[in-house]
């Protein structure tokens, strides 16, 4: 019975060392040229969605090429995330708009936009649990 006790808290205290994280492959697509850089953001809430420097992860990748890259993000806890991409071509850190609508290319998962600002983080989240590979496609616009 004392043995039984001792593996049952074991696996209690172990658990949390196991955990798995996950990992979210992206692909960008819809690359037009190679200036500036691609900003590539992962968010896990509403509030901070999808705000550029709130990200819980984020990168600046320079496209080589036209067409399309790839970045993966590692080291995600279970929960619910959101991918926003831009294109800032002109290296001005800021997207850039006219009249309140973007000149540089963007995208968000799902590849759903909204109608007047960016979409909903409800609307564009995607759910990452038990340590899965997701695999995504943005294409941005």
């Amino acid at each position: 019975m004392r043995n039984l006790f001792l593996a049952i808290i074991v696996l209690v205290f172990a658990t949390p060392i196991f955990a798995q994280s996950a990992i979210v492959e992206v692909t960008i697509t819809g690359i037009e040229n190679t200036d500036g850089t691609i900003k590539i953001g992962i968010y896990d809430s509403k509030s901070s969605f999808p705000t550029s420097g709130k990200e819980i992860q984020g990168a600046k990748v320079k496209p080589t090429k036209t067409g399309s890259l790839n970045y993966t993000f590692e080291n995600l806890p279970d929960g619910d995330y959101a991918i926003a991409v831009w294109h800032d071509e002109n290296g001005n850190k800021k997207l850039d708009k006219k009249f309140g609508i973007p000149k540089e290319n963007y995208g968000f998962s799902k590849n759903i936009f909204g109608f007047f600002g960016p979409p909903d983080f409800e609307d564009v989240s995607f759910k990452v649990a038990n340590g899965k590979v997701i695999k995504l496609t943005i294409n941005i616009k």
